[in-house]
């Protein structure tokens, strides 16, 4: 499992959130950039805080859900590689 933070859309609110996600790296199916978050961010419509470079990835799973995460599919998967080395010992 990898945690990893979520930027959420709250509809009620019209705002976007983030939280923290523990995902099943073995799930994962595809990671892209998510470019139309890097454009809400430098719209400052994403939470104060985040850095002006920031990069956010769509994550699609096996189940068909999909998020929206902060960093790179290169970041995100570094984590994998490292839970997997953590499991295998």
């Amino acid at each position: 499992m990898i945690n990893l933070v979520e930027v959420v859309y709250h509809h009620a609110t019209d705002h976007y959130f983030l939280r923290e996600a523990t995902v099943n790296p073995n799930h994962i199916v595809s990671m892209n950039p998510s470019e139309e978050h890097i454009l809400l961010h430098t719209q400052n419509k994403l939470p104060t805080g985040l850095h002006g470079a920031q990069e956010f990835v769509k994550i699609s799973f096996s189940n068909g859900k999909n998020i929206v995460a902060i960093g790179s599919p290169q970041i995100i998967n570094e984590k994998i590689r490292t839970a997997k080395k953590l499991l295998l010992g």
